[in-house]
This record gives structure tokens, C-alpha cells and sequence, in this order.
């Protein structure tokens, strides 16, 4: 039987948050004051922060969350390792508030995220989703242009971050994130579930969230071979109805995708500074082998 205990109190038990902002935390130790520290700092104050610790063993990463819980917005949920699906669903089931905010451990958010996010909830009911562009930083760089939110859309790729803004009701009608995927795409699955369910989506087209990729993220074993055969599968096998009804647009958008990285990949090998990089290194081999 699975126990989860609460370390921290709350802001008083009859405040009543507007935003429930999720972390889940396994051994992110080096991070995570930043994360906690970044959803402390919002602009917007009518949230709360749950802290899940997945079963953390590392010290660093015990200690943070062993004061954490002393800022009052903040509270620390405490369980065995279970996975990032489960644990920010145990999250989301203590949380308060009507709408939900799911952060990485190792990302974090600018200070003006709930702010220009949270209108697009409140000002159209049809709209379940709201979501920003995002910085890439650590292990990728550049700017990722988060794209539409539609059920063709994402059936060929997930199109928008796991940091996204969402109404609590979206939560209960995907039924939470699927434990099934472990190594990754419990958001991708999560977002196609919503928009299945007629969900809009809207977009700030400005940086709002910085996802941070480190030598040990998810997201990096997730494409190791066979592994991403795998998610795929099972994200096709769940969701097989709409695949089927929308073949054409699946597999032309998983085409275009790849098209489009070729295309990268060739402008790259084209670069003057590239090729002559090849030149010299061709060159240099050449010197070594006489």
C-alpha cells in the first residue's frame, strides 16, 4: 500500500489557490531551488506549489525538500518512487486549485508566467489549455516555437511543453497522466487525450519557460533505440481510433517532420565553416596516414 505524507502546512486552510503549480522531484537536488524558487517568485500570487518527492535518495535533494515546505505557499508530498506520471497525479489530487500548472524539477518558469497565462483560462471557457514558447537551455539551445493544439497536430508530434497551463477538469476527463509511460511522452499522451476531448489551446508567443536538458533527462534514454519504438507503439495502440481516422494527416505530419530535419542537416553540411572544418580534418588524416 502506497503512503504519502504531507511535511509542509499550507497558506491556511481556507485559502483557496485559483492555480495549483505541480513539481514532481526525483534526486534533482541541484536544481530544484531554482524551480521552487521561480514558482515563489510569479507575479501572480493565487497559486500554491506541491512538491512531490518521488522517493528522492540523494542528500542534496532530501535536504532542499526538508525546508522547502517552510515558505507558506510551498507544500512537500513525500512517497516511494513510483514514476513522474503517478507522482504528479498524486500531486494534482491534493491540489486545490481549479486550475493546474505541472514543472519539471529541473526547469523553471519566468516571473510573469501565471500572469499572462491564466486571462487566456479565465477569459474563454472552450479554452483548456495555455501555453508559451519555451527556452531551450542546458544540453540544446535556441528558442522552441511551441505549435497548434489540435488532434492532427499532435498526433505526429507533441507540439507543446509538459509546462503548460490547464483547467483542472481537463486532469479528470484524460483521467491523469498514463503510469504506462515511464521513460516519456506522459505529456504527449496527456495532450492528445485533451484535444480528443474537443479542448482548445492557446498560446503567449513569448519565452515564459526555460526546460533545461542534463546528462541524465528523461527525454535523452526516451530515444534510445528501441525505446522510442516502443513509447510510439503505445501511444498508437491507445490512441489507435483517432490514428486511424486520420492516417493521412499522421503520417504526412511525421514526414514533413523529418523532411524538415534533413533539410537542417543539409544546410549544416553546406556551411562554408563546416566544410572546410571537413577539409581540414580530411587533410589531417591524410598527414597522419603518410
Amino acid at each position: 500500500m502506497t503512503t504519502s505524507i504531507v511535511v509542509a502546512g499550507r497558506e491556511g486552510e481556507s485559502f483557496i489557490p485559483k492555480v495549483s503549480i505541480i513539481i514532481p522531484v526525483f534526486n534533482t537536488g541541484r536544481y530544484l531551488e531554482e524551480a521552487i524558487r521561480s514558482t515563489t517568485d510569479q507575479t501572480y500570487r493565487d497559486r500554491e506549489v506541491i512538491v512531490v518527492d518521488d522517493g528522492s535518495t540523494e542528500t542534496r535533494t532530501r535536504a532542499i525538500l526538508d525546508t522547502a515546505g517552510e515558505h507558506p505557499a510551498v507544500t512537500v508530498v513525500r512517497t516511494p518512487n513510483r514514476g513522474p506520471a503517478r507522482a504528479r497525479n498524486l500531486g494534482i489530487e491534493r491540489a486545490r486549485g481549479a486550475y493546474v500548472l505541472p514543472l519539471d524539477a529541473d526547469d523553471w518558469l519566468a516571473p510573469t508566467f501565471l500572469e499572462k497565462t491564466v486571462p487566456l483560462l479565465d477569459a474563454d471557457p472552450r479554452v483548456g489549455v495555455a501555453y508559451t514558447w519555451v527556452a531551450l537551455v542546458g544540453g540544446h539551445h535556441g528558442i522552441w516555437k511551441t505549435g497548434g493544439f489540435s488532434v492532427t497536430e499532435l498526433l505526429s508530434r507533441c507540439t507543446i511543453h509538459v509546462t503548460s497551463l490547464y483547467r483542472r477538469e481537463v486532469w479528470k476527463q484524460v483521467g491523469g497522466y498514463d503510469p504506462r509511460f515511464v521513460e516519456s511522452c506522459e505529456d504527449w499522451d496527456f495532450w492528445l487525450g485533451a484535444a480528443r476531448h474537443g479542448w482548445q489551446g492557446r498560446v503567449v508567443p513569448e519565452v515564459l519557460v526555460y526546460y533545461r536538458r542534463t546528462p541524465t533527462s528523461r527525454e535523452l534514454r526516451s530515444r534510445a533505440p528501441g525505446t522510442s519504438t516502443s513509447l510510439m507503439r503505445t501511444l498508437v495502440t491507445k490512441h489507435r481510433d483517432l490514428y486511424e481516422a486520420n492516417v493521412e494527416d499522421a503520417v504526412a505530419g511525421m514526414y514533413e517532420r523529418l523532411a524538415a530535419a534533413g533539410l537542417t542537416l543539409e544546410r549544416i553540411y553546406h556551411n562554408r565553416a563546416v566544410r572546410a572544418l571537413l577539409w581540414l580534418r580530411t587533410r589531417l588524416r591524410r598527414v597522419q596516414a603518410a
